[in-house]
């Protein structure tokens, strides 16, 4: 669900899961929320943290039903009052082993800071239905005008593995309002080829909101040129979709991650997943069908009976688009991760609509222009909610484009093109360190060096013909 450092995006790998419930008799701001390894007695032990607001802690990601509610570290996370109960999002530090004490610290607005200990294993009590004697409470005196406040327990993350969420993909029970349930998860640690042997499927026994789906492409460490689309068709042959992807760099690799948010409700019923580039989709033997992962909640009520209210918001949203490119770098290396990426200015940014919900189409243009400020971003005001439009762009001649949407009802949405400098093996070095290579006992694949431009006999990405800018 996140990344490291400020990254509140997810970056493909596990992350620990919290969950924190706390009682706020009046509005409260919750300045900020630490994670933290501890002790016996609650204090800090093992230089492990997480945190929403200090930017020298890996980024605490915050959901509230949900809802992310910090992308990355903020000096606030709002007002909340009466029951609240947030899900935390940590990335992996080797740390997440049962049985180890975690500490979480809750600043609020006035300076009071509400702390619970908890252990890796520890079951949760859910506050709003049972507040037990376990809550942890702060005295009055402590608290100040505010009154009483408690956090009620903590869940540590989820230990079910991917096999077992994708056995259950067909019973998700969980109600219209719910946070997104996994619904499929095919991901595993093994190494990939290309071209699935089969198409992945999904069983929704009553309509349901999707609203998120990913598939991987790392297509031999080349990645792809661009991202595509996702779709789901049903046994009728009706297709829902295609929705466009925001394409991520994953494992060295450019463009392989590709993320949709459809926000849309799909009709119970047996779909298949439909991948725009197969023949770069990755597959195993553990997942023949592809890699993907797939998550919603449960509604009532089909599409058909929305079909005349679809698009009709009035509300409209900002497009922001980032355009980053590699800066100056001290070696190979450095230019392989995100330390040394730096907003370009003054790049003209295009966005066409493709379409206009009829309420907006007198009053919006067809297509908008902008360039990027100092810090590479660009922002187009008042685009249309259930509007789609294609964002276009280019870096020294080397144009990219991206097909979007605005969410209904319409809210801020944040886009990227990434013109990263990346390496990869000829074919047959390629096949010679996959055959070498295996998974080590944490999980993570070894035995092969990652491909940096200017090693010997390593091919550069189109991107690297760009430097120096």
């Amino acid at each position: 669900m996140v990344g490291t450092w400020d990254n509140g995006s997810p970056d493909g790998s596990l992350d620990g899961h919290f969950r924190i419930g706390l009682y706020l008799p009046d509005p409260a701001e919750i300045k900020s929320i630490l994670l933290y390894t501890a002790d016996e007695s609650g204090n800090p032990e093992g230089g492990q943290f997480w945190d929403t607001a200090a930017t020298r802690y890996y980024i605490l990601g915050v959901f509230d039903q949900g809802t992310q509610l910090n992308y990355n570290h903020v000096p606030s996370l709002e007002t909340f009052s009466g029951d609240v109960q947030f899900d935390l999002y940590a990335a992996d530090s080797n740390w997440f082993v049962k049985g180890y004490l975690y500490g979480v610290a809750v600043t609020l607005g006035d300076g009071t800071e509400l702390k619970k200990l908890t252990a890796i294993g520890e079951s949760f009590e859910g506050p709003s239905e049972s507040p037990s004697a376990s809550s942890f409470e702060i005295p009055s005196d402590e608290q100040g005008s505010s009154g009483r406040s408690k956090i009620e327990s903590i869940l540590q993350g989820d230990s079910r593995s991917s096999e077992s969420e994708s056995e259950e993909q067909s019973s998700v029970q969980s109600s219209p309002g719910d946070s997104a349930a996994t619904v499929l998860d095919s991901w595993n640690t093994g190494a990939v080829d290309n071209s699935p042997t089969c198409s992945p499927t999904i069983t929704l026994s009553k309509p349901h909101m999707i609203t998120y789906i990913d598939t991987y492409h790392w297509n031999y460490g080349q990645g792809t040129q661009s991202g595509g689309s996702i779709s789901l068709q049903n046994g009728d042959g009706e297709t829902f979709g295609p929705w466009s992807v925001k394409a991520d760099p994953a494992s060295g690799a450019l463009n392989a991650w590709w993320i949709a948010h459809p926000n849309e409700i799909i009709p119970a019923g047996n779909y298949i997943i439909i991948d725009s580039q197969p023949e770069t989709w990755s597959r195993n033997e553990q997942s023949p069908c592809g890699f993907v992962k797939v998550e919603g909640y449960p509604v009532k009520a089909d599409p058909v009976a929305e079909d005349d209210t679809r698009g009709q918001s009035e509300s409209k949203g900002t497009v922001n688009v980032h355009i980053a490119v590699d800066g100056e770098c001290s070696n190979p290396i450095d230019m392989l991760v995100d330390g040394c990426d730096k907003g370009l200015p003054d790049i003209a940014v295009e966005l066409t609509f493709t379409y206009i919900p009829p309420d907006y189409s007198e009053d919006v243009p067809t297509i908008l222009r902008e360039t990027t400020d100092e810090n590479g971003m660009v922002h187009f005001q008042d685009v249309p909610a259930g509007s789609k439009f294609v964002l276009k762009t280019a870096v020294k001649a080397m144009e990219k484009e991206q097909e979007r949407s605005m969410p209904d009802p319409a809210k801020d949405a944040y886009f990227s093109f990434d013109y990263r400098c990346k390496g990869s093996y000829p074919e047959e070095e390629r096949k010679r360190l996959e055959q070498s290579a295996g998974v080590g006992p944490d999980g993570r694949i070894t035995g092969i060096v990652t491909p940096v431009c200017g090693m010997e006999g390593v091919i550069c990405s189109p991107e690297c013909d760009l430097y120096p800018l």
